[in-house]
């Protein structure tokens, strides 16, 4: 969004795309959580509690290397956030910027 005398724009971004300190937070929790959720499930085919078959043991040895390549992708794009003036990156629109709207209820990609 872009506030001209009390108009708002909203931006061309996607909320997925820009990142603030506390997403990337968040978003490396989850991926933490998920990546020991993966390896305690591959514990425990390897201990044989359940009937295993190797395509579950490979997509699972899969998830955890997608997840390995996201948390290398966000120590990236933490060094380009950590650079800004503002601490955020917005990938598919350089200049747009999470900020408050509706009172400060929600939180939208636009312009300052």
């Amino acid at each position: 969004m872009r506030a001209i005398d009390g108009s708002k724009f909203k931006a061309v971004n996607n909320r997925d795309r820009n990142f603030t300190l506390a997403k990337m937070k968040r978003r490396a929790e989850v991926i933490d959580k998920s990546i020991e959720r993966y390896l305690r499930q591959l514990d425990a085919m390897d201990q044989g509690s359940a009937v295993v078959t190797e395509a579950q043991t490979t997509r699972l040895k899969e998830k955890i290397t997608s997840l390995t390549e996201e948390v290398q992708q966000l120590q990236s794009i933490e060094i380009q956030r950590t650079e800004t003036p503002d601490q955020q990156v917005s990938l598919t629109d350089p200049d747009a910027r999470s900020m408050n709207a509706n009172c400060g209820l929600q939180r939208a990609d636009g312009y300052r």
